[in-house]
């Protein structure tokens, strides 16, 4: 499978451009970090390389990356002001957001596929598309409010 810089590149070359080391290192620790971070969170860790780079080119750079369709962008619901972004990936996944540190854990289950199929029939529709969020205590905030 293709990394989100091979994708980039290609894309790039494809439009004439280039992968500059700007893009890379964004790309690349983009795709190392786990958690759907939002700009700034990926901006500190590129600043810990590069002090160079400013948090408009890290935006600039995931605007590209996300209208070339390789990157996504979410606002989960407790946190509306700030978007976190993720490399797209080949399958479906979703989403738990811990309503107290924040972290997001992603999963899959077969019971979203029972659950489209059902719809599906039920009302006649073409599901192409799923997208389920949870939100809740992740285990250690669960942990901790249990000794509280």
């Amino acid at each position: 499978m293709a990394t989100l810089v091979q994708n980039a590149r290609k894309r790039l070359r494809s439009q004439g451009g280039r992968m500059t080391g700007q893009r890379w290192l964004i790309c690349e620790t983009l795709e190392s970090m786990s958690g759907h971070p939002t700009a700034e969170e990926l901006f500190e860790q590129v600043q810990v390389h590069d002090r160079s780079l400013s948090l408009s080119t890290v935006y600039r750079t995931l605007r590209w990356l996300e209208a070339e369709g390789l990157v996504s962008s979410r606002r989960f619901d407790g946190d509306q002001r700030q978007e976190r972004f993720d490399p797209v990936h080949p399958s479906e996944h979703h989403h738990f957001l811990c309503t107290v540190c924040k972290s997001v854990i992603e999963f899959d289950s077969p019971l979203i596929d029972q659950i489209s199929e059902d719809f599906e029939e039920l009302e006649g529709v073409l599901v192409q598309c799923r997208s389920v969020e949870l939100y809740g205590l992740c285990r250690q905030c669960r942990a901790s409010e249990n000794k509280s």
